[in-house]
């Protein structure tokens, strides 16, 4: 075989294999959205059904295949609800929060859980924080990001203008001012939110003890009830270092409490 014709046959089998890759990969991707969606309508069904630990099955069993939604965490609170799981429910709520944010039933549903485990308002914020938040506490993180990357081009738009319209450098300047409030307002806000993600727990057993060191003969500090949200500050093997919103700091076993990254 001359060498024009042998250049030839592996191009052709070159395209040849992307072909087959390119179809494989729509095949996966489409294999598993159907999946995906056999198992939410699934879960769904056994939800209405009354089947609480069927539907916690398969909404989990999404969350196994990479896929977090706001309405998926929603329907497994839901569910861990109506199992009497409330530990549980109100984690699934506070994941589903992070997402949707500003969901008038999430939110009900939530203060209903947390009313039946006489749980107040539990915030780690500080003032600044829940000024912030006032104003951008119901949007999620990824918006509060689009946000912060919209003022910057707007920011850089203004000052390339100031460049070349003299006259307008006044009222750029306020603008700018005014972006500049907004943009620290909005990072504040986006960093409490983060936070609180990376470092946020919720207790998820009937009551647990909280101990002075990380050991099982430790001496008690305080007790945690179901639904209680921590903040957690270190960990060991078997131990998360815990911090009460009133500032109190101890030890906690591990399985009794439900992490807002753990997924």
């Amino acid at each position: 075989m001359n060498k024009p014709r042998l250049v030839k046959l592996s191009g052709f089998c070159l395209v040849c294999l992307a072909v087959v890759f390119i179809l494989r990969s729509s095949f996966a991707q489409e294999t598993g959205v159907t999946e995906i969606n056999r198992l939410f309508y699934q879960g769904n069904s056994d939800y209405k059904e009354a089947k609480f630990e069927a539907a916690i099955d398969n909404y989990a069993k999404i969350l196994n295949l990479g896929l977090e939604n706001g309405s998926l965490y929603y329907n497994l609170g839901n569910s861990y609800f109506k199992k009497g799981d409330l530990g549980r429910a109100v984690l699934s709520y506070e994941r589903a929060l992070i997402l949707i944010p500003n969901d008038s039933d999430l939110k009900s549903n939530q203060e209903y859980v947390l009313s039946l485990l006489n749980l107040g308002p539990q915030s780690f914020e500080n003032w600044l924080e829940k000024a912030a938040n006032k104003l951008f506490g119901d949007v999620s993180i990824n918006f509060l990001t689009v946000l912060l990357s919209f003022i910057y081009i707007l920011a850089f738009l203004a000052l390339v203008s100031s460049l070349f319209f003299a006259g307008a450098k006044k009222g750029i300047k306020f603008f700018l001012l005014g972006l500049a409030a907004v943009f620290i307002i909005s990072v504040i806000s986006l960093n409490s939110k983060i936070t609180y993600l990376n470092k946020g727990g919720v207790v998820i057993s009937k009551e647990a003890d909280v101990k002075f060191e990380p050991l099982e003969g430790a001496t008690t500090y305080f007790k945690l009830t179901e639904g209680s949200k921590v903040e957690v500050l270190d960990k060991t093997e078997n131990w998360y270092k815990i911090k009460r919103p009133d500032g109190k700091i101890g030890w906690i076993n591990k399985g009794e409490l439900g992490l807002m990254l753990d997924f």
